[in-house]
C-alpha cells in the first residue's frame, strides 16, 4: 500500500500496488476513544451541547446518537491505597431509594458505591470492599455507620464531624431558647469549634460537667398523658424538654469521638472535605444536566467521581 492523496473529506487515501484498489482506513478504536473524551468532557464541562454541536457541525439528533453508548457503561472505582492514612466517609442522597456511599483521603476519592438507602448492612458492605485498614475514619456519625465501622474496623480512631454534630444540636435549640438551661447549652456547643488545644478541651469540659450536675433533674422532667394510655392502662408521657433532651443525648453520645484530633493532629475534624470538594460540586453537575434517568445520573456520578481519582 501507498499513500494516495486524499478523499473528499481530506482522509488520507492508500492504493494497493497490485490491484490498483484504492481505499481509506478507517480507526473505529480512535473514533471510540476521541468520542468517549466528548462525552466525559461535555458531561464534567460547562460548556452545552449546543456548542459541540456548532464545534463540529453537525445537529443536535447526530451529536446525540455518537454519544448515546457510552450512557451504557458505567465507570468503577480504581483500587487506590490508603494504609495509615485518614479515611473520610460520607452518603450522598441522589433521589428517592438512591443514594452513592464515598469513601476519600484528605487528597483524593478512594472508592464509592451506589445503593438504595444508608444503614448497617450497606455500610458493611461498602466497608468490606476497601483492601487496607485506615489510621482514622471522620465520619458523621450516622448509626448504621458507626455500627458498620465498629464491625469492620474494631479498633480504628473515629472522628465524628463536629460542623454535624453542632449543626443538629443548634437546630433543636433553635436560635433564641426560652429556657435559662437550654442558652447555656447553646453557649456550650457554640464553643465546640473554638477547640485547638487539650487546656481548651479541658476548660470547655469543665464547664459541660457543672452544667450537666446543674440541670440533671430538670433533663429528666416528665409530661404524663393522661388521656392517652399504653395498651397495659398505663398512661404515655415524654420529656417536658424534649428538644433539650435530644440535643443534650445527641451531644452526649458524640462526645466520645468529638475531639480525637486533639491527639493526632493530622485527622480533620470535620467532613468539610467531602462536603465542599465532592458533594457540593457533585450537586452543581446533577443540576447542570438535570432531566436524567436514575441510570444516567449514577453514569455522571461515577465518571465525576473517577475524576477525582487522579
Amino acid at each position: 500500500m501507498q499513500r494516495w492523496g486524499f478523499d473528499a473529506r481530506n482522509k488520507p487515501r492508500f492504493r494497493c500496488r497490485y490491484c490498483k484498489h484504492s481505499t481509506t482506513w478507517r480507526r473505529p478504536d480512535v473514533t471510540k476513544k476521541h468520542l468517549q473524551k466528548l462525552f466525559v468532557t461535555w458531561l464534567l464541562g460547562k460548556q452545552e451541547l449546543a456548542f459541540y454541536c456548532k464545534k463540529y457541525g453537525v445537529t443536535r439528533q447526530t451529536l446525540y446518537n455518537w454519544l448515546q453508548p457510552f450512557w451504557l457503561q458505567e465507570p468503577t472505582p480504581v483500587r487506590t491505597s490508603f494504609r495509615n492514612e485518614v479515611l473520610i466517609i460520607d452518603g450522598k442522597y441522589v433521589e428517592r431509594n438512591a443514594s452513592v456511599l464515598v469513601a476519600c483521603t484528605t487528597r483524593k476519592v478512594v472508592s464509592w458505591q451506589f445503593t438504595q438507602r444508608e444503614n448497617n448492612a450497606t455500610w458493611l458492605a461498602f466497608l468490606s470492599t476497601l483492601r487496607h485498614i485506615p489510621l482514622a475514619i471522620v465520619c458523621d456519625g450516622q448509626r448504621g455507620m458507626l455500627r458498620a465501622i465498629a464491625e469492620r474496623y474494631p479498633r480504628v480512631i473515629i472522628q465524628r464531624c463536629q460542623f454535624h454534630v453542632i449543626h443538629y444540636c443548634l437546630l433543636k435549640l433553635t436560635k433564641k431558647p426560652e429556657t435559662k438551661a437550654a442558652q447555656e447549652l447553646r453557649c456550650i456547643i457554640i464553643k465546640i469549634s473554638q477547640i485547638k488545644t487539650k487546656q481548651q478541651f479541658s476548660y470547655w469540659l469543665g464547664d459541660y460537667i457543672m452544667w450537666r450536675k446543674t440541670y440533671d433533674l430538670f433533663l429528666k422532667e416528665k409530661t404524663y398523658q393522661t388521656d392517652n394510655l399504653t395498651p397495659t392502662g398505663r398512661p404515655k408521657w415524654h420529656y417536658t424538654h424534649g428538644r433539650l433532651h435530644a440535643a443534650h443525648s445527641h451531644l452526649k453520645n458524640a462526645l466520645p469521638n468529638l475531639f480525637s484530633y486533639l491527639r493526632y493532629p493530622q485527622i480533620p475534624n470535620t467532613t468539610n472535605f467531602v462536603e465542599g470538594a465532592i458533594n457540593s460540586q457533585m450537586q452543581e453537575k446533577l443540576r447542570q444536566h438535570r432531566g436524567l434517568t436514575l441510570s444516567q445520573r449514577r453514569v455522571l456520578i461515577a465518571h465525576f467521581l473517577v475524576s477525582k481519582q487522579r
